[in-house]
């Protein structure tokens, strides 16, 4: 099992949200790198573009799943990024870090875009993990 030190240095800023500005991982026997997921389901059905909670409910539900496609869960995330459309929805972003990621908080990068693949996708999330 790997050991992961999440640290923030006393000699940068204390971080925004729920993440750590240094993660280091010891033992790892593999790393999981998981593609950016969005709001679309099984089939490919996306959700509407006016609930950014639902569609990060159904973003975690997805990331969730690739993780553990690969042998791996939340608290084994390293890094994630977060891309998001609307700069209103950062303290929403940022609350996700809070909500799935609670003691184990990653590396985390927010970027605000002009859009997604898909015009209705409101944020989509990416990851890499230690195992």
């Amino acid at each position: 099992m790997a050991k992961i030190t999440r640290t923030n240095p006393k000699n940068i800023s204390k971080p925004f949200s729920n993440y750590a500005h240094v993660v280091t991982v010891e033992g790892a026997k593999k790393l999981v790198f998981c593609a950016g997921q969005v709001a679309a389901d099984v089939d490919g059905t996306v959700l509407p573009p006016d609930d950014f909670k639902a569609q990060t409910k159904m973003v975690m539900k997805n990331l969730k799943n690739a993780l553990a496609a690969g042998g791996a869960k939340l608290s084994d995330v390293t890094k994630v990024t977060i891309y998001i459309c609307n700069p209103h929805d950062v303290p929403k972003a940022r609350g996700i870090l809070h909500d799935y990621f609670g003691k184990h908080p990653p590396g985390s990068t927010l970027c605000i875009l002009r859009g997604l693949a898909n015009p209705n996708f409101l944020l989509e999330i990416e990851a890499i993990a230690a195992v």
